[in-house]
């Protein structure tokens, strides 16, 4: 309940990318002076943060600012002592270390900490400056893009980790600096650019960017000059968003309503799926689970859904994973619409033409849920367009059935060598480009591969992505496999997770 009433306004992320807030001269100076005091206090008790960044800071009813979340924090004495701790034991930093000290997330990291050196107050400042810099710009780092979802795409769409990593150390690559042009103090300007140079001990304290602030406010109140927005605004100054009509959509909720809207499963004139399986062939017995982590990323964007016992039949089974992109809400919907459409379709039809059908239904039903909630009053948002790539397989009796869409993968383990069951439907495959193009889109290369249309996606097939319909399709490609007793166990999972293994 605590946070509650310092929550009145979300956090400073939220505000800039989804609500598209543009603050005055006097709001950004107000929000930096308040974070740089917060941060010179903790800088005080010797107490470093390490996770500065707009996501952290949460704003009350009047725009003021909370630095919160230190789950990362330490004191700057205990990390000296575990850094002397590795380097004597072992003459280098040990997992453990590299795990205390390299914490941050990756847009707001200081070069000394992307380089696994110890994080120090100045490491602070840096990812300060990177955080008032985005809030006078209104852009995620690194990105040319307001919304933060989309701005993730085109980051990742723009520099893989280590690419990233290699430019802001190496090259000195630094976010685009917020203009003058808007009214912005020259001196606000530069202070910035001192708190993220590459050498930390060139950049200001927090004693120094206070008595900074405080000389250019009390310049700006003497000269009488006048405040306005730094950007472009399309909301009126004294205009009020009422949030009653912007909470979130739940997409697992609407997702989940298909059910009433499909048809009933208990038509006892459904026949079975048995006609193919073999009556004397073999019957695996089955057992599941499933692990699911947000790594890196600030939020969760990706579902699954385990689904036994397909309308009671003991030998039927569903499961299926969705890879959310520019957002979370594909992925969302499709993890409770696709196991709903899969359980009221039954077994009308092959469990082949099922999962077509079900991967096709869903994909129509959020765009149309889509396009309806960015015409109303509770989205702020109104140029979203989410996607998501998805896997999912049936297992009925001894046939194995597996549904793709885009770049998730399925592999079965058979006497201990592993077998792929799907393969990635990406621009960078031939056919796959070519038929994008037969249907209307466009290709590029960019970066390092081929990708489709303004968004640069790498997929070609996908549920969602609204804007790169019918060239990006939903329709499923379909394998289908006869399982044996030399079948171990089956892994589906998200591309990212095998290209990690593969490093390893």
């Amino acid at each position: 309940m605590f946070f509650f009433k310092l929550y009145q306004s979300s956090n400073l992320g939220h505000k800039l990318h989804v609500e598209e807030w543009v603050p005055t001269v006097n709001d950004a100076l107000m929000i930096t002076m308040q974070l740089a005091k917060a941060l010179q206090y903790l800088h005080n008790l010797g107490i470093l943060h390490r996770d500065v960044k707009p996501a952290n800071i949460l704003l009350d009813i009047n725009l003021c600012p909370r630095l919160t979340d230190f789950g990362l924090a330490e004191y700057k004495s205990d990390i000296k002592e575990v850094s002397l701790e590795n380097w004597k034991s072992s003459g280098k930093p040990t997992g453990g270390f590299h795990k205390k000290n390299m914490v941050g997330t990756l847009i707001y990291m200081a070069p000394e900490i992307l380089r696994k050196e110890l994080h120090t107050e100045k490491s602070d400042v840096y990812s300060f400056g990177i955080s008032i810099n985005e809030l006078l710009t209104g852009v995620v780092p690194y990105t040319d893009l307001r919304a933060e979802a989309q701005a993730h795409t085109v980051l990742e769409m723009n520099y893989t980790e280590h690419q990233l990593t290699a430019a802001v150390v190496s090259d000195g690559l630094r976010p685009v600096l917020a203009s003058e042009d808007l009214g912005i103090p020259s001196r606000l300007i530069s202070m910035i650019q001192k708190c993220w140079d590459a050498n930390p001990k060139s950049r200001p304290s927090f004693d120094d960017i206070v008595n900074e602030l405080d000389f250019i406010m009390e310049h700006r109140k003497v000269k009488n000059v006048e405040d306005m927005h730094i950007r472009p605004c399309n909301l009126h100054i004294d205009h009020h968003v009422d949030m009653t009509y912007q909470e979130s959509i739940s997409w697992s909720t609407q997702g989940e309503l298909l059910v009433g809207n499909a048809s009933s499963a208990t038509d006892p004139c459904f026949r079975t799926w048995e006609s193919y399986d073999e009556p004397l062939a073999y019957r695996p017995i089955l057992s599941w689970g499933s692990y699911a982590t947000c790594g890196r990323r600030e939020a969760m964007e990706d579902t699954h859904f385990i689904l036994p016992h397909i309308c009671n039949e003991k030998d039927v089974y569903a499961f299926g994973i969705f890879d959310g992109h520019r957002g979370a809400a594909a992925a969302e919907f499709s993890s409770r619409a696709v196991p709903a459409i899969l359980q009221n379709l039954g077994f009308t039809d092959s469990p082949a033409n099922t999962l077509v059908e079900a991967f096709l239904r869903t994909d129509t039903a959020f765009r149309k849920e889509l396009d309806s909630y960015r015409k109303s009053n509770r989205c702020i948002q109104k140029d979203m367009h989410p996607g998501c790539t998805a896997i999912a397989a049936i297992v009925s009796g001894n046939r194995l059935f597996v549904a793709n869409s885009g770049d998730c993968r399925a592999v079965l383990c058979r006497a201990g060598n592993p077998t792929a069951l799907s393969k990635d439907h990406v621009a960078s495959c031939l056919q796959e480009r070519e038929r994008v193009i037969r249907h209307g889109g466009q290709v590029h290369w960019q970066v390092d591969t081929w990708r489709v249309g303004l968004p640069a996606l790498q997929v070609t097939r996908s549920i969602g992505d609204d804007d790169l319909k019918p060239a990006v399709t939903a329709e499923p490609e379909i394998t289908e496999h006869a399982l044996c007793a030399e079948d171990e166990f089956l892994v589906r999972s998200f591309k990212q997770h095998y290209h990690y293994l593969h490093e390893v």
